[in-house]
């Protein structure tokens, strides 16, 4: 034989072998697509002994076996094997949580037995306002005038703030959710001092934070009204902080953000209640908000001097917590 004619039988017997490779089709594909013409033609017994042959031994893709399921799940209703039907409905849900029957093509049976089961949501983002109330905590007083701690020199009252921010939550594991927020915070505080100098003088405090709260958040029953704990912590980071000294005809705005400590890290706990409805969810709540470090920043107490010796008012060591 010569080289020619040995190199054309070489190639001949490669593309023959070629198509011997790809021609081949899967044995499961051919008894799936067998087991949809029985099904067809009435054989719903010997469809399901075939489909059920196919999901105990084949390898199927994602979508072969949702076909697979739900040509079982047919049959079965066919034949009044309605605990069978529930199998398949279930193992579809799982292939596909988000899964709807076509209500205009398929038949009623088949859409009623996927009504039992909702689209369950595992991540959502959502937007959020409110408001808030600062809850001071006095640890020690100064005066210029007194001696420190002397009664009178902490009359705080809570102002009205508020806050807004974006959040996100991710389903841990089944009705616990991780929560992580971030937020534009503003709160306020009053102070006023009694017979200094025969007058009265008045302080407020005006802090700007961003807030970027972590938590874990469970949720009771599995209605659309649904109660909810929760617990975290608190990371806040100064923007800024303005007060206001008034005594009499005078009044000075002071900028006080070089004197306030520009991180605090608290914890808190909530309570609220969640509305859903298909796609959307409507929370209220309440949260209480613990900052244990102190607001003032050490050393800084004698800064402003033009308004310490105006005012005689000087920062005591405190906290500030939220409601």
């Amino acid at each position: 034989m010569s080289v020619q004619k040995l190199y054309i039988s070489c190639l001949f017997a490669f593309v023959c072998s070629d198509f011997s490779v790809f021609g081949q089709i899967d044995p499961c594909i051919t008894k799936l697509q067998g087991a949809d013409q029985k099904y067809e033609a009435g054989l719903f017994d010997e469809s399901i002994l075939i489909l059920n042959d196919i999901l105990e031994n084949c390898d199927l893709s994602k979508d072969d076996k949702f076909t697979a399921h739900r040509i079982l799940l047919l049959a079965s209703l066919d034949i009044d094997e309605l605990e069978n039907a529930e199998k398949s409905a279930t193992a579809i849900m799982k292939l596909n949580p988000n899964y709807e029957p076509n209500k205009l093509r398929e038949r009623a049976d088949y859409i009623a037995i996927f009504s039992k089961y909702k689209p369950t949501p595992v991540f959502n983002i959502g937007v959020y306002f409110g408001g808030n109330s600062s809850q001071i905590n006095t640890f020690q007083t100064y005066s210029i005038l007194y001696d420190n701690d002397t009664e009178g020199l902490a009359n705080y009252e809570s102002q009205f703030g508020f806050q807004v921010g974006l959040n996100a939550q991710y389903r841990a594991y089944k009705s616990f959710w991780v929560e992580f927020g971030g937020q534009f915070r503003s709160s306020s505080y009053l102070n006023t001092l009694f017979n200094i100098e025969n007058t009265t003088i008045n302080y407020s405090e005006t802090l700007n934070y961003f807030d970027f709260p972590l938590s874990g958040k469970y949720y009771f029953l599995l209605n659309k009204f649904r109660p909810y704990i929760a617990i975290g912590v608190q990371a806040a980071i100064l923007n800024s902080a303005l007060g206001e000294l008034s005594r009499e005809e005078f009044s000075d705005i002071v900028n006080r953000k070089i004197q306030r400590n520009e991180f605090n890290l608290g914890y808190f706990g909530s309570l609220g209640l969640s509305y859903t409805t298909k796609s959307l969810s409507v929370q209220l709540g309440a949260r209480y908000v613990v900052f244990p470090g102190q607001l003032n920043k050490s050393g800084t107490r004698y800064e402003n001097l033009n308004t310490v010796f105006k005012y005689y008012y000087i920062d005591n060591d405190f906290g500030m917590n939220l409601m």
